[in-house]
């Protein structure tokens, strides 16, 4: 049952990579109305830049968590 599920190491990951914006931004990276427009928004994967008070090497960490395709 639990091998059907399309989660594996790369949801955590990615599930990180939000947690860590969401701490270092203090607002999660995608934003919505209802569910289905957060639906529309992570599909895309389009999210703001981290505060530039932040380092580059932090932005690219990120970035490269919250990719739509690891």
């Amino acid at each position: 049952m639990w091998k059907d599920l399309p989660y594996d190491s790369k949801s955590d990951i990615w599930s990180l990579g939000i947690a860590l914006f969401e701490t270092v931004t203090l607002v999660p990276p995608f934003r919505a109305k209802d569910m289905n427009g957060l639906y529309k928004k992570v599909i895309k994967g389009v999210f703001r830049e981290i505060p530039s008070t932040y380092s580059p090497d932090l932005a690219r960490v990120i970035k490269s968590m919250i990719k739509l395709d690891p």
